[in-house]
């Protein structure tokens, strides 16, 4: 049987934020004993257990870890869950994941996926932002003063972020409310400082570690396909003080690019930028007067969303990177681009009323 009492005793000893030299001085032992005991290196005599229990407040099959083999099989079930449901249906994930926190309120592995889905149900699902608010920050915390896994600290921090952006941007608009709201965008800020440069990602990072020809190509594929993708948002973002023209300019070439990197069809993660460019290529020849080309990339967009939606796995994949607000749907992404097409896309009604455009919603219903 494996022991966790080291593991299970330094976690209890920081849930009471007590020192080693405190925990030492309650138990009657030296501070030493204390950090061998968290090393794994020595255990305490048998006798000593129930006193250590008690002082914890738990049991001392607790204490030694008698079931958490069990728990860690449950544990990793909910995990399986989340990987296969998320993308099929959001709010069933959600409301398995709601149990999950309240079985396992302290393994980090479920607040964050928790901390993730709370954001994507309630808060961009159901605009609820405010009402999450405390949740979120709760779980933020938990997560900064007790975990040590650096992945799951940074992305709670990322989803922090996010949050606190989406509520100062929900601001109202009466005077002298834009101080108060102006806090969460300076705690962004604060948060936003502490994360780590583009140049210390793990993609890039991995590329000084692969010298055979098979990983070499990978993690330099991996790493160009983050790439791409920052840089589309980046540039996309900073275009939109431009003309059309110049926009459209810059989105061609940047589609350009990516058919050229990933010249076999395997797009990866910039599938969904792909079928972004298109579509947005094609309303911006309309803004320019350019109907026939408009008919034209709208017409590959139509297309590209039927072919991906023969992928589930893809297509679902695409759409959580759409996931903002009353566009958002759960479902195929020929109904999310008719919907884009038809309602969203700044498309007149003459063009909308000819023959050929109407063609094109046909091919996404």
């Amino acid at each position: 049987m494996t022991i966790y009492f080291g593991e299970n005793i330094k976690r209890l000893r920081k849930e009471k934020e007590l020192t080693q030299e405190t925990l030492a001085d309650f138990l009657g032992v030296s501070f030493q004993t204390i950090s061998k005991w968290e090393r794994g290196e020595t255990y305490p005599d048998i006798t000593m257990l129930p006193i250590i229990s008690r002082f914890f407040n738990t049991t001392v099959d607790n204490l030694l870890g008698v079931n958490k083999s069990r728990e860690e099989k449950q544990i990793k079930e909910y995990l399986r869950l989340y990987d296969e449901m998320k993308l099929k249906d959001l709010t069933l994930t959600f409301n398995k994941f709601q149990e999950a926190v309240k079985e396992f309120p302290n393994d980090f592995r479920i607040l964050i996926r928790y901390m993730e889905l709370l954001y994507e149900v309630k808060g961009f699902g159901q605009g609820k932002y405010k009402d999450i608010s405390k949740e979120i920050a709760s779980i933020y915390e938990k997560i900064q003063n007790r975990c040590t896994d650096d992945n799951i600290r940074i992305r709670s921090k990322v989803i922090m972020i996010s949050h606190l952006v989406t509520l100062y941007q929900c601001v109202p608009n009466e005077e002298g409310k834009y101080r108060v709201y102006k806090e969460y965008l300076n705690h962004a800020e604060e948060i936003v400082s502490t994360l780590p440069s583009i140049n210390d990602t793990k993609e890039l990072m991995l590329m000084s570690l692969a010298f055979d020809t098979e990983n070499y190509n990978t993690t330099h594929r991996n790493a160009l396909e983050e790439l791409l993708f920052i840089i589309q948002d980046t540039l996309f973002g900073y275009s939109y003080d431009y003309k059309p023209e110049k926009r459209l300019e810059i989105l061609k070439h940047i589609q350009g690019l990516i058919n050229l990197i990933f010249d076999d069809g395997n797009f990866g993660k910039n599938c969904v930028n792909r079928l972004y460019n298109y579509g947005h290529i094609g309303h911006l020849y309309h803004q320019i007067g350019d109907d026939e080309n408009a008919l034209k990339y709208l017409k590959i967009t139509a297309e590209y969303a039927k072919e991906l939606d023969e992928n589930p796995d893809i297509s679902q994949k695409v759409m959580r990177h759409y996931n903002f607000g009353p566009i958002f749907r759960e479902t195929n992404l020929s109904q999310f681009m008719k919907i884009v097409m038809t309602e969203h896309y700044p498309l007149s009604d003459d063009f909308k009323s000819k023959p050929e455009f109407q063609e094109i919603i046909k091919i996404l219903e």
